[in-house]
C-alpha cells in the first residue's frame, strides 16, 4: 500500500505545479517593451551553432546593417547547451548574445525542447512519443518527445532552468519562446504510457463517477460501457474495426489541447523563477488544428504564431498558388489579437520558397512584403522571418532565406524584408499618437464567433469529405473582409454584446445557455449571421431529442428538417440576387415560418425553390441563417453586403482577397487577387508604400 502511494506522489505533485498560473506582464512592461509609437519591429532566426564562430560577427553585423531589430536563438540547441547529461556548455550562446549586445541587436532565447539530444533518447526511450500505429519515434528529427513523460518534463526543466539562470536578467535578451510549433507534426497524438495516464487522469477529474462518463460518450451504443476509468485509453481509430466513437474523440481533442497548455505553462513556471524584465511567448503552428492558443492566454505575455501561406496548398484563382489564402494570413492576426495581452504576431514568417511542402513553387514577387503588411495592418506588433542563412546540409537545404548561400547577398526574400523594414521607419516617423479609427469603418466592426469544439466534433464525423471547418471559418472572414470591415475573432468566452455584428459560422454544439445569449444579443439590436451545421447538437456531441436542430428555430424563424451534400464532383446550383450560384459541401433545407423573409433559394435537385437563406427579425435586430456552403464564397459575400447595407453600415464592394484595413492613422491595402485593384485613397492621401495601383502581390500604405 505505502509504495503504491509513493509511487503515485511524482504525478500528484507534477499536476499541482502544472496547474499554477504565471502572472501576467502588466500594462507598464507590455508598453516598455512593446511601444506604441515603435508599430512594429522585425528581426530573424540565426543558428549560429551551425556556422563557423569566425562568420559570427560579419553575420550579425549584416543583420544590424540590414536593419532587423532583434534575432531568435537557440531553439533547437539543446545537444550544443548540454552535449552531455549534466554537463552544460554555454560559452557559445554567450558570445553571440555578446555581438548581439555590441550591435544594438535585441535577442529572443527559444528553450530547445523540441529537440531532445540524442543520449537522452538513447538512455530514455520511454520521453519519446507512440503513434496511432504503435510505432515509438525515434532521435533524428524534432518533436519525437512525448510532453506528458514525466521523465521528459523532468530533463525539459533542468535545461530550462540552467538557460534561466544564465540568461533570465541580461539586458540584451528581450524574451523567450518555448518549444517550437509544439506538435507532434503529421504524427498526430502520442499514445505513450504516460498520455494513456494523463488521459485518465483528466476524465476521472473531469466526470467524477464512470457512470457519467458513460453517459456523455453514449457508451451504450455498441456496449461500449466501462466499469473504471482504468478501462479507459485514449480513442485510436487503427485500433478498432469499425467507427471510432465521436464523444470520446472529442474529450481526446480537449484534453490534448489542454495537456499542451498545461505544458506550456510548466515550462513558462520554470523560466519565471528567474526571469526578469523579460516576455514569454511560443509559436503556435495555426495549420496544426489540435492545440488552442485561447488555452495558453493567461501563461504567456505575448503570443506569436508561424505562418507559411505558399507551402504546397493550391488557392482559388491563377496565382493563388504563388501568393496563399489571404484570410489565412490574416486569420489569425485577429484571433490572437483578441487573446491575453493583446500583442501578437508572426514569430516564424516563410521568407520565400520552402523544403518541406509537396510542391514549393516561388512566391510572387512582393508577396513578402504583402506578408508583413498584413500583420502591421492588423495589429501586429512584430514579424520574425525564418531564417537569415541558407542551411548548406540538413533537411532544410531548399528553404530560402534572407540572404543567398553566400551568406553575405541578400536574397529577394531579403530585399523585400528590408522593403519593409524601410516602411516601419517612415510609418515611425509619422505616427500620431491615440488616432481614432474613422466611423464608417468602426460602424462595420463584427465579432467573427468560432468554437473549438464544434470544430473538433464536425471534423471527427464531417459527413461528407468535402466539409472542411476552417475552410469555412476563413469563407466567411474573406466575405467580411470585402465589406471593409474590421474583424475580431473570438470565442463565446467573450461577451460580443458590444459588437453591431456577429457571425457565427458553423456552430454544431450549442446549449440553452449560448442560445438564449444569442436571443438576448438580437433582442438588443444586433445583426447576428448563422451558418449551416448550427445547433444540431449539445456541448456533449449529443443529438438533441427533438426535431433535427430545432432548439434554434425560434432563433432562426426557420425549422431545418433535412440538409444534403453532394458527392465530389457535382455541384447544386442557388439563386439569390437574380445571380446563380454554385455549391457542393452542405445544404441546410429550410422551412421560412410566416414573418420570415427568403433570401436565397435552390435552384435544381429534387428540392428545387426551398429556401436556402432566411432573414429574421428578432426584437430590435435581425438573425440571418446561411444554410449553404458556395463554392467559391461569392454567395455568402452578397449576402453579408445586403444585410451589412440593410442595417445601414454602408459596406464596402472590395473583391474578394483584396484585404484593406486601418490601423494607427494608416490604411493598407494588400492585393491577393490575381489583376491590379485600384486603391480606394482619398484624392489628398500621402502614400508610405506604393500607390493608387496594387499590382498583384502588391501592397500600399497610405494616411
Amino acid at each position: 500500500m505505502l509504495k503504491r502511494l509513493l509511487a503515485s506522489l511524482p504525478i500528484l505533485v507534477f499536476v499541482s505545479m502544472s496547474q499554477t498560473t504565471p502572472p501576467p506582464a502588466s500594462p507598464a512592461q507590455l508598453k516598455a517593451w512593446f511601444p506604441p509609437e515603435q508599430l512594429m519591429t522585425i528581426g530573424v532566426y540565426y543558428y549560429p551553432e551551425a556556422w563557423p564562430e569566425s562568420q559570427w560577427e560579419r553575420d550579425i553585423a549584416n543583420i544590424k546593417k540590414f536593419g532587423f531589430e532583434y534575432i531568435h536563438v537557440a531553439e533547437f540547441a539543446w545537444s550544443f547547451m548540454e552535449p552531455e547529461e549534466g554537463h552544460f556548455e554555454f560559452g557559445w550562446l554567450d558570445k553571440t548574445v555578446a555581438l548581439a549586445a555590441k550591435y544594438g541587436l535585441k535577442v529572443i532565447l527559444c528553450t530547445p525542447s523540441a529537440t531532445p539530444p540524442a543520449w537522452l533518447a538513447r538512455k530514455h526511450p520511454e520521453i519519446l512519443m507512440i503513434n496511432a500505429q504503435g510505432t515509438r519515434m525515434n532521435h533524428g528529427s524534432r518533436e519525437q518527445a512525448d510532453w506528458s513523460s514525466l521523465v521528459y518534463r523532468d530533463y525539459v526543466e533542468k535545461i530550462d532552468e540552467r538557460m534561466a539562470e544564465r540568461y533570465g536578467a541580461n539586458p540584451t535578451v528581450w524574451g523567450w519562446q518555448l518549444d517550437n510549433e509544439l506538435s507532434h507534426y503529421g504524427q498526430g497524438m502520442s499514445y505513450a504510457p504516460d498520455s494513456q495516464t494523463k488521459f485518465r487522469e483528466w476524465l476521472r477529474e473531469k466526470y467524477g463517477a464512470i457512470d457519467r462518463l458513460n453517459d456523455d460518450w453514449g457508451a451504450a451504443f455498441w456496449s461500449q460501457r466501462y466499469n473504471d476509468f482504468s478501462q479507459v485509453e485514449m480513442p485510436n481509430q487503427t485500433e478498432l474495426i469499425a467507427g471510432v466513437n465521436p464523444h470520446a474523440m472529442l474529450d481526446l481533442h480537449r484534453w490534448f489541447a489542454h495537456e499542451a497548455a498545461a505544458y506550456l505553462r510548466f515550462q513558462a513556471g520554470v523560466l519565471r523563477r528567474h526571469v526578469k524584465n523579460q516576455w514569454i511567448t511560443t509559436n503556435f503552428m495555426m495549420n496544426y488544428e489540435l492545440i488552442d492558443p485561447a488555452l495558453s492566454q493567461n501563461d504567456l505575455d505575448i503570443l506569436s504564431f508561424t505562418m507559411y501561406p505558399v507551402s504546397g496548398g493550391l488557392f482559388r484563382g491563377n496565382l493563388g498558388f504563388r501568393m496563399g489564402d489571404p484570410a489565412h494570413v490574416s486569420f489569425t492576426h485577429d484571433y490572437l489579437r483578441n487573446l491575453g495581452s493583446g500583442i501578437e504576431g508572426p514569430m516564424e514568417l516563410q521568407p520565400g520558397q520552402v523544403n518541406w511542402a509537396p510542391v514549393n513553387p516561388l512566391p510572387q514577387p512582393g508577396v513578402v512584403h504583402a506578408w508583413i503588411s498584413r500583420a502591421f495592418a492588423l495589429g501586429g506588433r512584430f514579424v520574425c522571418v525564418y531564417r537569415y542563412r541558407q542551411p548548406a546540409y540538413g533537411d532544410e537545404l531548399y528553404h530560402k532565406t534572407m540572404v543567398e548561400p553566400d551568406g553575405v547577398t541578400l536574397a529577394p526574400g531579403g530585399k523585400e524584408f528590408v522593403e519593409s523594414i524601410e516602411d516601419v521607419r517612415k510609418l515611425r516617423s509619422l505616427y500620431t499618437p491615440h488616432a481614432m479609427p474613422p466611423q464608417d469603418y468602426e460602424a462595420r466592426r463584427t465579432a467573427l464567433l468560432i468554437d473549438w469544439d464544434s470544430r473538433w466534433d464536425m471534423e471527427n464525423h464531417r459527413q461528407t469529405t468535402r466539409w472542411n471547418t476552417t475552410g469555412h471559418w476563413l469563407k466567411y472572414y474573406r466575405a467580411i473582409k470585402s465589406l471593409g470591415a474590421p474583424v475580431d475573432v473570438i470565442t463565446d468566452a467573450k461577451d460580443f454584446g458590444k459588437y453591431p455584428f456577429v457571425v457565427s459560422p458553423a456552430r454544431q454544439l450549442v446549449d440553452k445557455d449560448f442560445i438564449g445569449r444569442l436571443t438576448k444579443y438580437a433582442e438588443n439590436g444586433g445583426t447576428l449571421v448563422l451558418t449551416c451545421r448550427t445547433g444540431q447538437k449539445d456541448r456533449r456531441g449529443h443529438i438533441w431529442e427533438t426535431l433535427w436542430a430545432e432548439p434554434i428555430y425560434d432563433l432562426i424563424g426557420s425549422a431545418i428538417p433535412r440538409y444534403d451534400v453532394l458527392p465530389p464532383g457535382r455541384d447544386g446550383k442557388v439563386t439569390a440576387f437574380g445571380k446563380e450560384y454554385a455549391w457542393g459541401v452542405w445544404a441546410d433545407l429550410l422551412e421560412p415560418r410566416p414573418g420570415t423573409e427568403v433570401l436565397a433559394r435552390y435552384a435544381d435537385q429534387f428540392y428545387k425553390g426551398t429556401a436556402a437563406a432566411t432573414g429574421h427579425k428578432v426584437g430590435k435586430g435581425h438573425v440571418i441563417y446561411i444554410g449553404v456552403d458556395s463554392e467559391d464564397g461569392q454567395l455568402e459575400a452578397d449576402l453579408l453586403h445586403s444585410v451589412y447595407q440593410s442595417a445601414g453600415a454602408k459596406p464596402a464592394s472590395y473583391p474578394l482577397n483584396l484585404m484593406i484595413d486601418w490601423r494607427d492613422g494608416f490604411w493598407a491595402a494588400t492585393n491577393f487577387t490575381d489583376t491590379d485593384q485600384p486603391v480606394p485613397a482619398a484624392p489628398n492621401a500621402t502614400f508610405v508604400s506604393g500607390g493608387r495601383t496594387i499590382p498583384a502581390g502588391g501592397v500600399a500604405i497610405w494616411r
